[in-house]
């Protein structure tokens, strides 16, 4: 037994153990995993793409054979990210625009349409945060946040969703929210945490709405720990206990995957080393 499959191992060609490594991706982090073109021809738009979470979502899911269209305020940050979507042999569209202006949003979707035509996977990962205690955080800065955070997510789910029930009904439409989405585990960050509760609790209305209403249109909200990006690490310090971006694009993944009939609603990830409670 042991000689037959020693000898299957030595017959095992050059070609064939190529062939099997051209279909890992390698990520920022250094570390292969194995892409198995699982968004193959769908059509993803992935909003906050030129850092962080977006940026880790947009590779991750052009690796596994989307288009994806990328978008922020920044166009050198998304050259970038298109750059290494492209350097994989991905498929990558770039437009520039501030999301929490409602016209450029729709303007946004219309882009979308015209290049690649109808969404399948709609991914907003635009935000902000800010933290202070509630006798010096300004009111300004709170009203930016909830502008990013819940208004410009709002204008992101109302045009995907009708984008996609023009296009058979069907869709899948995520938001990045955070820990803070579900407990207030922190003090001094009320601004912040009342931005993140009110998209999840947003999210969730729409999921409700639409479940039961023979849509296949599935919401669903993505609420991750602390993340190693350049909003939580501007400095790059080394920070082996936060979650890594692809980490939260894998769970990405994992939500754009279900099957059409079903909606993977909350997915919440937390480092271990992380007290969320």
């Amino acid at each position: 037994m042991f000689k037959k499959w020693l000898k299957k191992i030595k017959v095992t060609t050059k070609q064939e153990i190529s062939k099997s490594t051209d279909n890992f991706y390698k990520n920022s982090t250094g570390i292969q995993r194995m892409a198995n073109n699982s968004l193959k021809d769908k059509t993803v738009l992935v909003a906050g793409a030129g850092k962080g979470i977006g940026k880790a979502i947009a590779k991750c899911f052009a690796s596994e054979g989307a288009r994806v269209m990328i978008v922020s305020r920044t166009q050198k940050d998304l050259e970038e990210t298109s750059a290494e979507i492209k350097e994989n042999n991905g498929d990558c569209h770039i437009y520039v625009g501030d999301i929490t202006d409602s016209e450029i949003v729709r303007k946004m979707f219309i882009e979308l349409k015209s290049h690649y035509g109808a969404p399948d996977i709609c991914v907003n990962s635009a935000g902000t945060a800010g933290f202070g205690f509630i006798q010096d955080f300004p009111v300004k800065e709170f009203q930016k946040m909830m502008n990013l955070n819940v208004s410009a997510a709002y204008n992101f789910i109302q045009e995907a969703v009708k984008l996609m029930e023009a296009n058979g009904n069907k869709g899948k439409i995520i938001t990045i929210g955070s820990i803070a989405s579900r407990w207030t585990e922190r003090g001094g960050s009320g601004a912040y945490t009342a931005s993140k509760h009110a998209v999840y609790a947003m999210v969730e209305s729409v999921a409700r709405q639409l479940h039961g209403s023979e849509s296949n249109i599935a919401v669903s909200m993505l609420c991750p720990g602390v993340v190693d990006t350049p909003l939580t690490n501007p400095n790059k310090n080394s920070q082996p206990h936060w979650l890594k971006p692809e980490t939260i694009a894998a769970s990405a993944l994992h939500i754009a995957t279900a099957p059409e009939n079903a909606n993977i609603f909350d997915v919440t990830v937390f480092g271990m080393k992380d007290k969320p409670w």
